[in-house]
């Protein structure tokens, strides 16, 4: 028997790149949480996302459970965590994965799809869907506060995190190529999420130090934003502050090179800016666009000569379902 590898590897291609093309349309993230025991001191949970996906473990070092908190806004809620940060009380293990990053790798290393989607200069169809991770998976450490957000009949909607976050992973991606690269990350964190049948609504900040052993990889100080709010059910508010604060996507992260003065400090940029269409009760269309733009100065050797400094475009299509 013989097997024609050509014709495989062109249907291999091909089926790559309708996932890069059309996957991040059709993608719905899903979030479990599955209580351990009746105390309430130990979770696991696993999310299952195109960019994230994780699975991972929460068990309380005291011998108080998770609290529950009603989540009346978003202002009230950080105050609650960020003002108890300084008292440890959880441990998080977690394991990410980054499937589209991934994917653009692959892609680039194996099939020419990436070479033909160069639409510009600034414009790259695989790279614009797949960028947006530095690493293709991490293994993490958190040690904070975990609290539970409710509603008015107890029920678990959201969860909120503060405190220090650890990870190590032993790969770095840069222009989709996969390098060896073992690096240690420490940040300070306040994230959280809250999902019920009116809204949908998920933050992070952080503030954090990268460090790399990888000769020709500069560490990095970085500040990351995020912010992704859906209203199913659109209520009352400022119109035009409601633009940026509700049906919304924002994203920055800017990464410093620490041991670096003057123009070249900044290493990395990253802009994220997107709109949610509500078009049922429970489904909402989104389109997120921005600019990504790697600097040659947080690298050196042989890796600097891969970077392209040029601003490159952005952009994450999806559909979200409140089930």
């Amino acid at each position: 028997m013989i097997i024609n590898t050509n014709k495989n590897l062109i249907f291999i291609e091909t089926w790559l790149l309708f996932l890069i093309l059309f996957y991040p349309l059709r993608s719905l993230a899903y979030e479990k949480t599955f209580q351990l025991d009746d105390a309430g001191k130990h979770e696991f949970s696993f999310e299952l996302d195109q960019y994230y996906s994780n699975v991972s473990y929460i068990f309380s070092l005291t011998d108080k459970s998770i609290p529950k908190e009603p989540y009346s806004n978003e202002k009230n809620i950080y105050y609650y965590l960020i003002k108890n940060i300084y008292m440890p009380q959880f441990v998080l293990l977690e394991a990410s994965i980054y499937p589209l990053p991934i994917a653009g790798v692959y892609i680039k290393k194996n099939t020419a799809w990436q070479e033909k989607s160069q639409i510009s200069e600034n414009i790259n169809i695989v790279r614009s869907i797949t960028a947006g991770f530095p690493e293709p998976w991490a293994f993490s450490f958190f040690l904070g506060n975990v609290v539970d957000f409710i509603k008015e009949d107890k029920e678990v909607v959201g969860k909120g995190f503060s405190g220090l976050l650890f990870s190590y992973g032993n790969k770095h991606i840069v222009d989709n190529t996969m390098v060896d690269d073992n690096w240690f990350e420490t940040e300070i964190k306040v994230k959280g999420s809250d999902v019920r049948k009116t809204r949908d609504i998920s933050w992070s900040y952080a503030i954090g130090y990268k460090k790399h052993y990888h000769p020709d990889i500069k560490d990095a100080l970085y500040i990351s934003i995020k912010r992704n709010r859906i209203d199913y059910i659109l209520e009352g508010g400022n119109p035009i502050l409601n633009i940026f604060t509700k049906n919304s996507e924002q994203e920055v992260r800017i990464d410093f090179d620490p041991q670096m003065l003057g123009k070249h400090r900044i290493t990395r940029y990253l802009f994220l800016f997107g709109k949610k269409l509500v078009v049922s009760e429970n489904v909402a269309l989104s389109l997120s666009v921005g600019a990504l733009k790697t600097n040659s100065s947080g690298y050196s050797g042989r890796l600097k000569q891969r970077v392209d400094e040029h601003w490159s475009l952005i952009f994450r299509p999806n559909v979200h379902i409140n089930f």
